[in-house]
């Protein structure tokens, strides 16, 4: 008797609910082919065309070769980036590392990036030029590439390696690390 009830109270329910389901439009003129287009959110939506990061990142410093100039030393910075569409972007950062005397590196960058928003996945590539001090003044030039994922509220972590043709001093690579932060 009690599962006649609940079988009966369930199916009651369940033809409730169909009767309720239905596409949300009022059609005033020729009625739509097939059924109502629904609009599915992406998972990640951190990647979308004008959206900005900051950046906080622990950094390495490694040049072609041992110099009186610098050595390998690590250090760390903050970046901004802004992204005009969710592929091209601009970055600027400033990184300080500590080899005998401080590096300061502020540099710009020309970001493009391919995100595959169903994992918020990012891998991206930097394009771009910098202020290097230490004592000496010298631009430089660099090329890197990265990942970027993200995993909740748009925060996730990066980490990528540019090489980097100094002017004056030996040319060198830097690995960054970090969290970024997306709004």
């Amino acid at each position: 008797m009690n599962k006649t009830i609940l079988t009966s109270l369930a199916l009651a329910t369940l033809g409730l609910a169909s009767a309720q389901a239905g596409t949300g439009y009022v059609s005033y003129g020729k009625a739509p082919k097939g059924p109502a287009p629904v609009e599915v959110p992406s998972l990640c939506e951190c990647f979308n065309a004008n959206t900005a990061n900051v950046s906080v990142f622990a950094a390495a410093i490694l040049p072609e070769t041992e110099s009186s100039e610098f050595e390998d030393s690590f250090g760390g910075g903050i970046a901004m980036n802004y992204f005009f569409t969710e592929n091209v972007g601009l970055e600027g950062s400033y990184s300080a590392f500590g080899t005998e005397s401080v590096v300061h590196q502020v540099s710009g960058s020309l970001v493009l990036r391919l995100p595959i928003k169903s994992i918020c996945l990012a891998p991206y590539a930097l394009l771009g030029g910098s202020l290097h001090s230490d004592g000496v003044n010298q631009g430089t030039w660099h090329v890197g590439a990265g990942l970027d994922y993200r995993f909740a509220n748009c925060v996730g972590i990066f980490a990528d390696a540019q090489y980097n043709w100094a002017e004056d001093t030996v040319d060198y690579t830097t690995i960054r690390s970090g969290l970024r932060f997306g709004f």
